[in-house]
């Protein structure tokens, strides 16, 4: 079996699928903010409560211009540029903790933000850009959103092959750039954007994916039409189009054909960024849930005996649960690249499944909009936004099925056993599940069915690993204060046993695949029409 990806050995997921159980970690310190860092995040936090932006965008195309004035004022934008610069220079920890409470007012807000200092200008020129890029434009970006565009009609998100190209001209020491991005936060309002381009190899240079620092007033540059969701109301995500657009080579970011890297730069810090506001998520889903059911005119309903009401909520705990302990791993430092993108998988999920069930339990009035409740002069639940808002989290920033098929690929773990887990640690319990895990594997690793049912066994695993993490922080392990840490450990260790019979029978595996092959066997979708359409054709609807 041809090797498709590196072994990461500082992964837990990588460990795991390799058929070790992970080591026991010390404990270490975790983030902290210092004082004047905690004072701005209380300051965003206070304008939050006061200005209330969620009523304003929800009834807007673009996010309102005195919303981003506002934020300017606060100093949003410039959270992460060094003071030299005149930035606030603040740590990543204090941005993550600021995207968390702009989270909670209004995802729109945090995408805004993010899309700046995560993965727009900011960061690729602070990683990658020479002492005269980040003195010159640095200071252009402090009170002005940036963008990043990668995304391409045909494309989508992913990193090639590229249809927006650049050819580098002599004669006026500039990249030529023709091509379309699309799906770009902050299109519509960035002064700036950072690129990715397929340069166009010359005598002097192989070429490559090339990442370049565009202006919005750049000749050949237009933006527009904004792009339209059914959440994020007023996100101000476009197009991007170059016409033979003049981009000066001095705005190079990097080195020519080093563009892979500058996006994986950002795409990292992105990934500690989502686990953040999916648990914010989640715990506002399960605040939400507890303030529903302490209702009086739920308690003298007696709901909060209904066992279907009592499963939402319990589940909602241990949803609550898996993020904080995801979450709190994801944060370390000592995180692995493919333990954060693992992250992203499990709490987008996570955090879907919480909104969903929020709705579910307060019922129709989780359905309306919180501005429907305020006509009638009612409180107005935020569950139905928060649902909307939620469920592109498994599309943005590679989807769920673009990472799990990566961590599918096959890789040579180095050949002898890890330090492993010690038999006194909680995490023993992990090291018969991963062993049975490689052994399904080894055998049947050619089938890429067995190595897709393998990725989801090793989440499980990976979110129980995480989990004796934070059960162990907290000092939880001997006198637990909840019934969450023994309920979600038992569903985890149900679901691995599932998984795991389910790749000891590849057989069922196929029969999804050939199900598949049946849709897609022939360009004659009606060929399958009978039976599907049959019911609909005898009441006289056209199949």
């Amino acid at each position: 079996m041809t090797p498709t990806r590196p072994f990461d050995p500082d992964s837990v997921l990588d460990q795991l699928l390799a058929g070790r159980a992970p080591a026991w970690p010390e404990p270490g310190n975790g983030p902290a903010l210092t004082s004047e860092e905690s004072a701005f995040v209380t300051t965003i936090r206070t304008w939050c409560d006061r200005r209330d932006p969620a009523w304003s965008l929800e009834s807007s195309e673009q996010v309102p211009a005195d919303v981003l004035d506002e934020l300017r004022t606060l100093g949003a934008f410039r959270i992460t540029i060094p003071t030299r610069y005149g930035g606030l220079g603040y740590s990543d920890t204090c941005l993550l903790a600021v995207l968390a409470v702009l989270t909670t007012a209004h995802a729109t807000l945090c995408e805004i933000v993010a899309a700046h200092q995560v993965i727009g200008a900011v960061r690729p020129l602070m990683a990658f850009g020479t002492d005269t890029q980040q003195s010159r434009y640095l200071p252009a970006l402090l009170d002005q959103p940036s963008a990043f565009a990668l995304n391409e009609p045909d494309l989508g998100y992913g990193l090639g092959p590229l249809t927006t190209t650049a050819h580098y001209d002599p004669d006026e020491d500039c990249y030529r750039v023709s091509g379309t991005k699309t799906w770009i936060t902050n299109a519509t309002i960035a002064s700036h954007a950072v690129i990715l381009v397929d340069l166009v190899p010359t005598q002097g240079s192989s070429g490559g994916i090339t990442a370049l620092l565009v202006s919005a007033d750049d000749a050949g540059v237009s933006r527009g039409p904004r792009s339209s969701f059914a959440g994020l109301r007023g996100l101000p995500n476009g197009r991007l189009r170059f016409t033979n657009a003049r981009i000066p080579a001095d705005r190079l970011i990097g080195t020519e054909g080093g563009g892979l890297d500058v996006a994986l730069t950002c795409l990292a810090q992105c990934r500690a960024a989502l686990p953040v506001t999916c648990l914010t998520t989640t715990t506002a889903c399960l605040i939400d849930a507890a303030a529903w059911a302490r209702e009086d005119r739920q308690t003298r309903r007696g709901l909060h005996h209904n066992p279907q009401t009592q499963r939402h909520l319990a589940r909602l705990m241990t949803l609550a649960l898996i993020a904080n302990a995801v979450t709190r791993y994801t944060i370390d430092p000592d995180c692995a690249a493919t333990d954060a993108e693992t992250a992203k998988l499990i709490l987008n999920e996570t955090a879907t499944e919480a909104t969903d069930t929020l709705v579910q339990l307060i019922g129709g009035r989780g359905y309306e909009t919180a501005e429907s409740a305020r006509r009638r002069h009612e409180t107005g639940w935020q569950a139905e936004r928060l649902w909307r808002d939620t469920r592109v989290t498994r599309i943005f920033d590679s989807s769920t099925e673009m990472l799990k098929d990566l961590m599918a690929q096959p890789f040579d773990p180095p050949p002898g056993p890890a330090s492993g887990a010690p038999s006194s640690t909680p995490l023993a319990a992990l090291a018969d599940p991963a062993a049975q895990l490689h052994q399904y594997l080894s055998k049947h690793g050619e089938d890429p069915a067995v190595r897709a049912a393998a990725v989801d066994v090793a989440l499980d695993l990976f979110t129980l690993y995480c989990l004796c993490r934070y059960q162990h922080e907290l000092g939880e392990d001997h006198h637990p204060t909840t019934t969450a840490w023994d309920v979600l450990a038992g569903e985890l260790h149900q679901r691995v046993e599932a998984g795991l019979d389910t790749m000891h029978t590849p057989d069922r595996l196929a029969l999804t695949a050939r199900l598949s092959a049946e849709l897609t066997a022939t360009e004659d979708a009606q060929r399958l029409a009978p039976p599907f359409t049959r019911t609909l054709t005898d009441l006289g609807v056209p199949g």
